[in-house]
């Protein structure tokens, strides 16, 4: 049986989709809706796995049985897969919270068997973060296992002379006298030597005759970032923590370096008081002695039953005493209950900048392969060897620090999670605190099962203008218009293997004023920078009793079932989950790996168009152990064992350069590897100097035998290019761009993944403007398909195929996103589609504006009439009404309208204008589903009858006005209850349907 089009949308309609809530119905593809092909099965109805996930904070134990079931089914009926669990006290930010049960007690540890049984039954994930608060440590961390800071000290003697006596102890902060950002460091930066646990290192003599051994000028300026002792706020951006390391130091005619001929080790010669007996040679001699303190650096947050000192971040015998004590309670206690947590987690590293260790020189020995205690006087500037000696040992120590974070920590982590049969989560690069923390970040987000990070909203992220290129971080929270540290996420995910690169999402200071549609252009940012598992920050578990909206976290966008949309939050949830799903298949498409080299701290910039790169290219960034142990050639590309492939590696503009590293390249030339960047002078370090250097100076001239920015240097099967453009040496590989748009004015930014059966590319508009352009996809003899992540449908577009390939213009309403499918075979039973909703080339047109009175019905219980009459849409926190004025809540409104034209040949929608902040819609009954995002606009060609017809719409707003109304009351004449404060006199949210509410017609 054939059906007329119309026949056919009013039986079918949105009848089979109703709960997939739609901002746009398809016009021709609904035919395709019921293809049985697996990928787009998933995507209409993802896998659990797929779902996103929840920060989950037990603030003071102050939970209960009833709301942790309330909670977790509550998560699971909007559609979100997994908690992470983290236990702590208040909320941050003066958000106190009254206490519940005390953490660790009989009456706490009943409580999380209860919410790891009721996890199990649900099938929610549960992640646990293994400590009370953050970081890592508690009152098991003994001074000695704690985080430390080197110091040092010294005095001048004169031989001959057979010297016995005391040496002097460092100042307690000497060399630390710039810091100002770690946690809590007014408590602890100026105790005495005698409270913070001093122990020595080493003891050195050298050979010296005053100060102009020392470094001075501009090189000394550098001395505090690269001896790793520079503070810097965690908003720093990752040049500006780079810069001062990689500046080299180089030699001047007028250095006094001392010899490493003439240094001598003392340590052996000084008892455990500090006596030091020797007989002094003749000449001036400078004593050195180094040691270190614990920073004195404790945990934020943490309950007082867990609280404690902040573990040693380079020897894993912290992380053993964090397991003992409390990793194996909560394996414990949950196999009583017949289950286990699924991972572990670390939080980001907010913790100063730790650098020292008290197995600094074994350590160093065993990754550099050489004594430091010669070297150890560069640390308080004196010039040994040379400058660039110096310079080299210094980074030696950095990287030394930088691996010992990776393996002893994380690495160390994640083993002990592996023998217990979990994974492991870390935020193991930052943003941290202080930002020189010296990491190599993507090493430690390698050492992760899920490699994680964050991102955050801006205090008025929904305003575009503080979201451009040239807004500070605390303006912005972005870096030059990205999220800081995600593109490293993802980097390191692709890069080691992971098909996972997680996020702590949407963290704020923004209480409530926060909803779906706010939300989408940070996660699609965030999507568009590699990121496909979002842990959203947060959910504070409440107790049902307390209230509402009930007590919060200080920091992080709201959501659990005490806000006010909680109700018509799934399908937000879907849309994560569809996105995520499309986002994790396959691989990442990526046509250049950037190499980041070796100088430590080592950290990816936000996602950016490198200047030589341009727009349309996507890229990875790896790291010297990922070069070396992970990355081959097969076929002319680079490859990595787990599937990742590249067109080209492009080296740093440095002229340091580790000889593994150098070889590696050579090899990767050898066997067809197409290499771009400046030949290297130098090794980075010192390990087998100086040969390591002649080496290196052989290997590159053997190399770079001379410039070729063109055509390039064959080397073996590869090519060798420098100078030049990055864009023009793919270009010269008949590379095209992956992605590009006509329209100069348009904000189009993408991610491409690749797999067996299809190529997909998710688009978003960035802009807070409609946007109608041109897109162009490297991708040609295939069928192209639009698969909405918000309706779940999918269309063919009208494309062209030309130059290599494929052109589709597409219209993208505000911060609206779309995924470009390129299936291996064309999908069976899909309708070709005329110019749609996508694609249009003219506006929908007005048919009726539904203008006059409306009914509304508020809720009495906060403080809304129950039935008012609007003579026309009007904002509620301007309404002369005190009850709708500070209401907070649903509202139905209510209209007949008669529509007397005939029913247009084309479909018909209804233009909602303005929603503040989310609604559902019914029109003669029939459901039309959640609108939450732009374009606000549904289609009612089906519901539509030509005579009288019956219009609702539920809408719901935002927690702050009833807050501010109530903040006018006595406590007891108060509706809500909670800890974030508002002000009487803070400014009202625009709040309800604010329209027009307009028919538009749509010629298909």
């Amino acid at each position: 049986m054939h059906l007329k089009r119309r026949s056919f949308l009013k039986i079918s309609g949105l009848a089979g989709f109703h709960t997939v809530f739609v901002k746009q119905v398809p016009l021709n593809a609904l035919a395709g809706a019921g293809t049985a092909d697996s990928l787009f099965k998933n995507f209409v109805s993802p896998p659990e796995n797929v779902r996103s996930s929840c920060y989950w904070w037990w603030f003071n134990g102050r939970v209960d049985k009833e709301g942790i079931r309330r909670d977790l089914e509550a998560f699971k009926a909007k559609g979100m897969g997994g908690v992470l669990l983290v236990n702590s006290s208040d909320g941050l930010g003066g958000a106190r919270i009254p206490q519940g049960a005390k953490f660790l007690s009989e009456e706490w540890k009943e409580l999380y068997r209860f919410a790891m049984k009721e996890a199990k039954r649900l099938h929610i994930e549960v992640g646990i973060n293994l400590s009370s608060g953050w970081c890592m440590g508690g009152p098991w961390i003994r001074p000695e296992n704690a985080g430390r800071w080197y110091l040092q000290a010294t005095v001048e003697l004169k031989g001959p002379q057979q010297f016995n006596d005391i040496l002097p102890l460092p100042g307690n902060r000497v060399g630390y006298d710039k810091v100002f950002n770690p946690p809590g460091y007014k408590e602890y930066i100026d105790l005495p030597l005698s409270q913070l646990d001093y122990r020595d290192t080493s003891v050195v003599a050298i050979q010296t005759s005053g100060k102009e051994h020392q470094l001075t000028g501009s090189r000394a300026a550098l001395l505090d970032a690269k001896a790793n002792r520079k503070d810097a706020s965690n908003f720093a951006k990752s040049f500006e923590i780079a810069g001062p390391v990689q500046t080299p130091w180089l030699n001047e005619a007028s250095d006094q370096a001392i010899g490493l001929t003439h240094v001598i080790d003392l340590t052996g010669k000084m008892d455990t008081a500090g006596r030091l007996q020797w007989e002094v040679p003749p000449g001036t001699w400078t004593v050195v002695r180094t040691g270190h303190r614990m920073t004195g650096s404790k945990l934020m947050i943490a309950q007082p039953e867990a609280d404690g000192l902040s573990i040693d971040w380079f020897d894993k015998k912290g992380v053993d005493l964090q397991f003992e004590h409390l990793g194996k309670m909560f394996i414990d206690e949950a196999a009583k209950v017949g289950t286990k947590p699924a991972y572990f987690c670390d939080d980001s590293f907010e913790d100063g900048f730790p650098n020292w260790t008290s197995k600094i020189l074994e350590k160093f020995r065993s990754y550099r392969g050489y004594d430091a205690t010669p070297y150890l006087p560069v640390l308080s500037g004196y010039i040994m060897g040379s400058a660039a000696i110096s310079d080299r040992f210094l980074n030696d120590y950095r990287r030394t620090i930088a691996d010992c974070m990776a393996d002893e920590h994380y690495g160390h982590f994640a083993a002990l999670c592996h023998q217990h049969g979990m994974l492991v989560q870390n935020e193991a690069a930052g943003p941290s605190r202080s930002g020189t923390i010296c990491m190599d970040g993507l090493k430690n987000l390698g050492r992760s099962d899920l490699p994680a990070g964050e991102f955050w909203l801006a205090p008025k992220h929904e305003d575009p203008e503080n979201l451009t290129d040239d807004k500070s971080y605390g303006v912005s929270r972005l870096d030059f218009g990205q999220n800081k540290v995600t593109k490293m996420v993802a980097s390191a995910a692709h890069t080691y293997g992971r098909k996972l690169a997680s996020a702590e999402a949407f963290t704020s200071f923004r209480h409530w004023t926060d909803y779906p549609g706010s939300l989408k252009q940070a996660l699609d940012r965030a999507f568009c920078e590699g990121i496909n598992r979002i842990v959203i920050h947060t959910s504070t578990a409440t107790r049902p009793a307390d209230g509402l909206p009930g007590y919060e976290y200080g920091a992080g966008t709201h959501f659990n079932p005490n806000v006010t949309w909680w109700e018509f939050a799934a399908p937000f949830f879907s849309y994560v989950a569809r996105s995520q799903y499309l986002l994790r298949a396959g691989h990442f498409v990526a046509d250049v790996l950037f190499y980041n080299g070796d100088i430590a701290p080592n950290l990816v910039a936000q996602k950016h168009n490198d200047p030589q790169l341009g727009k349309g290219y996507d890229y990875d960034v790896c790291n010297e152990e990922v070069l070396l142990e992970r990355l081959g050639v097969r076929d002319g590309k680079l490859v990595l064992p787990d599937g990742m492939q590249y067109r080209l590696l492009v080296l740093p503009q440095s002229d340091r350069m580790p000889v593994a590293v150098l070889k590696k390249i050579k090899q990767l030339l050898e066997q067809g590897a197409r290499v771009m960047g400046p030949p290297p002078q130098t090794d980075s370090g010192l390990a087998g100097y100086p040969q390591c250097d002649a080496e290196i100076r052989e290997l590159a001239k053997a190399l770079w035998k001379e410039p070729a920015a063109g055509k390039g240097i064959t080397i073996g099967k590869g090519q060798l290019f420098y100078p030049g453009s990055i864009r023009a040496v793919l270009e010269g590989m008949r590379c095209l761009p992956d992605f590009e748009t006509s329209n100069s004015n348009a904000w189009i930014d993408f991610i491409h993944r690749t797999t067996g059966d299809a190529e997909i590319y998710f688009i978003t508009n960035r802009k807070k403007e409609a946007v109608r352009t041109e897109c162009l996809f490297r991708m040609t003899g295939r069928q192209p398909e639009l698969w909405d992540p918000v309706s779940a449908k999918r269309w063919i577009p009208a494309f062209q195929q030309k130059a290599g390939r494929t052109a589709i213009t597409l219209n993208l309403d505000v911060f609206q996103s779309v995924c470009v499918l390129f299936p291996k075979a064309a999908t069976k039973g899909l309708f070709s589609a005329s110019p749609n909703i996508w694609q249009h080339a003219h506006e929908f047109h007005k048919l009726q504006e539904l203008s006059g009175s409306w009914k509304l019905q508020f809720d009495p219980r906060w403080g809304g009439p129950a039935s008012v009459v609007f003579e026309a849409l009007k904002d509620w926190s301007s309404h002369p009404d005190a009850g709708i004025r500070y209401y907070s809540g649903k509202a139905v409104y209510q209209k007949q309208f008669s529509f007397t034209d005939a029913l247009p040949a084309g479909s018909i929608f209804l233009n909602l204008g303005v929603v503040k902040n989310i609604c559902r819609v019914w029109l003669n009954d029939v459901d039309l589903g959640i609108i939450w995002t732009a374009p606000w606009r549904v289609e009612v060609t089906g519901p539509l009858r030509k005579g009288v017809n019956a219009l609702k719409i539920e809408v719901i707003n935002l927690w702050p006005n009833r807050l501010i109304g109530d903040a006018a009351l006595p406590p007891e004449q108060r509706r809500t209850n909670t800890n974030i404060v508002f002000k009487k006199d803070d400014p009202l949210l625009p709040s309800g349907l604010l329209g027009p509410v307009v028919l538009e017609g749509f010629e298909s």
